[in-house]
């Protein structure tokens, strides 16, 4: 059964203006005496007074999105009912705040669903998934405020890698959304099982269908045939849709669609966000929350699009091409590749992981490398040179001899296993090489983005 919205939404607006007004003392007729009849008389008429007296008098209608409530008919199931029950008790407050903060990321939601011709509805789905925060990243791994995973994210065109992750861009990943969410519903015909694809995956919730015959969600639900967390992601969402379209019977209040102070600037990379503060004179925080998808608060290599505060525009734009060249504290340089360089080797000169300066150069094959090649190093260009410099100072790096073990090496330089290994990034299983090099004292910490 479909709850009847368009009836039913003027209804309950009507009745939240009329709360609105001026209300009228609570009485009651009573059966004896004259002078009880004459103060209800007085009571009633004071009542009819109030009403004329406002009947003009505008009022100010509660926020509603009735366009979302009319975009998905909205199924009458127990579980449904249910989540709105614990939506309005004991997660008010986390769902009075999502709400509102939905408010920043409305009119970009809305032009990407209208551009697929999508439910209005769906732009409450980050309620139950994020809580439109862009940097919340669950423990499965799913990130930004549509929660896409890093293979779905990438299979939809959002960049994800060491220096960048598109899927907290707000409006890229919203874009990369609209497109999955179109598809699911192209692949299952029914809001409520592709929302469950969404959620579950569209694989599992196929071989669902197939196992057991069922026809829609709310079967599956009956059987237990899918996962227990997606039996309850498809009702909360559906209890959040119901709050949208008419917040102020459920207590609650939406926000006001924000036109965001913002605007793009290409800049050529690598440059640190902090320094791009400093250069336009603007909060660096503030620029890092524009700009979540970049990880390490770096402007990658190549022109990238930043987004700054509409009146820092003009400053930015007339040193795009140079700021790589004047920021003094980014700790990240390029390096041309001498005979014999490995990025082991050279991961251990500056302490870190090869994994680290494999990544951040794409490099799915290190040993690929020759002589001559530029990479990126995650250390600043002037601290470097005295990094390698190390690479043959005792006081640094040890040269393994015949007969040493992790054990014996640790211990000859006042350091645990676990110290060394990390220092080396040696698993368990590695093997000493007679002659191989290993760092036996930590270099000075320093952070990528500068500072």
């Amino acid at each position: 059964m479909m709850l009847n919205w368009r009836v039913l939404l003027p209804a309950a607006l009507l009745l939240s203006a009329c709360a609105t007004a001026p209300k009228a003392p609570a009485v009651k007729p009573q059966a004896s005496g004259n002078k009880d009849v004459a103060e209800y008389r007085r009571h009633l008429e004071e009542a009819y007074a109030a009403v004329v007296e406002h009947e003009t008098t505008p009022v100010d209608a509660p926020e509603v999105d009735v366009e979302a409530a009319a975009s998905i008919e909205i199924p009458e199931h127990r579980t449904i009912r249910s989540a709105l029950d614990y939506f309005t008790t004991g997660l008010r407050d986390s769902i009075q705040t999502s709400l509102v903060r939905s408010a920043r990321y409305k009119k970009l939601i809305d032009k990407a669903l209208s551009e697929r011709r999508l439910p209005k509805g769906l732009a409450y789905l980050p309620v139950i998934e994020s809580a439109y925060l862009p940097t919340l990243t669950s423990r499965a791994g799913a990130h930004g405020i549509w929660q896409f995973m890093p293979e779905t994210a990438r299979e939809y065109g959002l960049r994800v890698d060491w220096w960048v992750d598109e899927r907290a861009d707000p409006a890229a990943s919203t874009l990369a959304a609209a497109e999955y969410l179109e598809d699911l519903y192209r692949q299952f015909g029914d809001w409520p099982l592709a929302l469950a694809a969404y959620n579950a995956g569209p694989g599992r919730i196929s071989r669902a269908l197939s196992r057991t015959g069922a026809r829609n969600f709310w079967e599956l639900i009956d059987m237990a045939a899918i996962p227990r967390e997606t039996r309850a992601y498809v009702p909360t969402f559906f209890a959040t849709l119901l709050i949208a379209s008419d917040p102020d019977s459920f207590g609650f209040r939406l926000g006001d669609p924000q036109d965001a102070d913002e605007a793009e600037v290409a800049i050529d990379g690598p440059v640190s966000l902090k320094y791009i503060a400093e250069v336009a004179s603007v909060d660096d925080g503030r620029l890092q929350e524009l700009n979540p998808a970049l990880r390490r608060g770096i402007v990658p290599p190549g022109t990238v699009r930043v987004r700054v505060p509409s009146g820092a525009v003009e400053v930015i734009a007339e040193r795009g091409t140079t700021l790589k060249n004047d920021d003094p504290n980014i700790a990240v340089c390029s390096f041309r590749l001498r005979r014999g360089d490995t990025i082991a080797e050279l991961a251990r000169a500056i302490g870190t992981k090869a994994s680290t300066i494999a990544e951040m150069n794409g490099l799915a094959s290190p040993s690929r490398l020759r002589t001559g090649d530029s990479i990126y190093l995650p250390v600043r260009a002037r601290e470097l040179g005295s990094l390698l410099s190390h690479w043959k100072d005792k006081k640094y790096f040890y040269a393994v001899q015949k007969g040493d073990t992790i054990y014996s090496i640790a211990k000859r330089h006042n350091l645990s296993v676990t110290e060394l290994r990390d220092l080396n990034d040696l698993r368990k299983s590695a093997r000493l090489q007679h002659g191989q090099r290993l760092r036996v004292a930590p270099p000075r910490t320093v952070t990528a983005g500068g500072g």
